[in-house]
């Protein structure tokens, strides 16, 4: 279980990708959006957001996200 509970509004989504390297960064020490935890998925204005298998639910993705496309909620706070 992670750390965080992590809610996504996808239409306040800009596609600027820095929840992406935010995670890249700390997970694998490099900007590069293939290796990151969260996948952000565009097809034409529309976005998707979703995790992979191995996201740790740490809340770096959240972090980094300017435009409050993503939230974290400590989980002792969602019990």
């Amino acid at each position: 279980m992670g750390k965080y509970k992590i809610d996504v509004t996808e239409e306040n989504c800009t596609f600027c990708l820095r929840c992406q390297l935010g995670c890249s960064d700390a997970y694998f020490k490099s900007f590069n959006q293939n290796n990151a935890r969260i996948r952000v998925k565009t097809t034409g204005l529309d976005c998707t957001i979703s995790f992979t298998d191995e996201c740790r639910k740490c809340g770096i993705c959240a972090e980094n996200c300017f435009f409050g496309v993503l939230q974290k909620t400590s989980m002792e706070e969602t019990v």
